[in-house]
Order: structure tokens, then sequence, then C-alpha cells
């Protein structure tokens, strides 16, 4: 495991728990308004973690916390990202956060039953204006490996907590754009998180992302466009 960040209790990252957040090292995805600029583009500019500091951290700690986030990056891309999870399931329920583009390591983990909750994140229709957004080589097989991962996290809504993340930054959503969102997500059971985009942090390509933010009356409008089709809806306003 290649990590290179460990926030040791975070009330926002796992709704509902108190949770430790583990970061992993390299992404596929280029979004612009990624807060983990560092972890991808120069993820050697930060510190590595050994995975022993880790566990020493679940061993000592464990009781005080419920939980660990597994974030990046991109956590799929880790080739020992199973046998991680293994150990830390030893005392800890586990989520993973993911951008869904390996659905195959997403089912082995599903099939193990090693994961607690499965956080796909939600940026943007699945269809060319994802593929837009996250800079991925315009394919259908891009496309059709994220919505996979749906139909997996589909599968399992109702068995484990199962999340959709989307930050809602105004250069790539809007009202129409979280309708049809709401449309395609078709899994009652899933969270669907909407945060606000933060711009006075640092992030991959802010001249792409833009400056702009929604007020407090527009995100209500977003979020009431995304209940007309999915009820159970988070929205974090932010600052």
């Amino acid at each position: 495991m290649d990590i290179r960040g460990l926030i040791k209790s975070s009330f926002n990252e796992w709704e509902g728990r108190i949770s430790a957040v583990v970061f992993t090292a390299h992404c596929n995805w280029r979004c612009p308004y990624c807060h983990g600029a560092a972890l991808v583009l120069e993820p050697d500019s930060l510190p590595p973690i050994p995975v022993e500091e880790v566990m020493a951290f679940v061993k000592e700690r464990g009781d005080w916390i419920d939980g660990i986030a597994i974030t990046g990056g991109e956590p799929t891309l880790q080739p020992d990202l199973p046998e991680f999870i293994r150990e830390i399931k030893k005392k800890l329920p586990v989520k993973l956060e993911t951008n869904g583009t390996n659905p195959q390591v997403i089912k082995h983990l599903l099939d193990e039953k090693l994961l607690d909750c499965l956080c796909l994140d939600y940026k943007a229709p699945l269809d060319d204006a994802l593929l837009g957004l996250t800079s991925v080589p315009e394919s259908v097989a891009a496309i059709d490996k994220v919505s996979e991962s749906y139909k997996l996290a589909r599968s399992v809504a109702g068995d484990i907590e199962v999340e959709f993340h989307t930050t809602l930054c105004p250069t790539f959503i809007d009202v129409e754009t979280i309708r049809r969102m709401a449309s395609q997500l078709d899994c009652p059971n899933g969270l669907w998180v909407m945060q606000q985009y933060e711009i006075d942090v640092e992030m991959l390509d802010k001249p792409v992302a833009g400056s702009d933010r929604f007020s407090h009356e527009q995100l209500a409008d977003l979020e009431a466009a995304a209940k007309e089709f999915h009820q159970k809806t988070l929205l974090r306003k932010g600052k």
C-alpha cells in the first residue's frame, strides 16, 4: 500500500461515525477541483506512511473511533488493498471511497465481505459529461466500467451502507444536470451526499474548476431537484 496521509479522527468522512481516514497515492482521473492534487500529481512529495504505522494506530486507538475510511487518490489502484482491508476489518468497519473505474476490484471486495460502506464518486451524469470532467480517454469502456460499479453498488445497497458523493461545482453542475443525475441513480437505499464546492483550498486545476460557488438558496434548489427522483439525500453546505 502506498499510503501518503492519515487523519486520525474525522466527523465528516463517514456519516454518523467518527472515523480515521487513510489516503492512498495515485489516481487515474484528473478532476480539476480535486483537493488531493499532491496525491494525484506528486505523491512522492508527501512522506510515506508505513502500513505498520496504520495497523499500530488501529490496534491502539480502535476503541475510540467507529471505522476507517480509505480514500485517495484512487485506492483500487493499490494491488494489496484487499489484504490491507482484511487486516483492518479484524478491529474496525471499513469504508471505501472510489471513482468506480475498477469494478473488478470492487466486486472482489464485496464478494469477500470486506466492506461496510461503499462510496462512489458521482461527479456528473454517466456519459460524455463525466469523461470531460475527469480527463479520461474518451471511450465507451470508461463509462461502462463506472456503470458496472454502480450496478454493484445497487446490488448491495441495504446489505451494506452505500453512498454517492457529488461536489457541487458550478462549472460542471446546474439544476438540470442534478435532475438528470438523480433520474439515473436508481438506488433508493443509497445515500446521495451533495457537498458545497470549496474554493479556498489547494486543488488540481483551479482555473478550469473556477472560483464561483452556489449560494445557500441555489444549493437548496439543487437539493430540491435531486429529491424529485431520489429522496435519500444529504446536503453539506460548507462554510
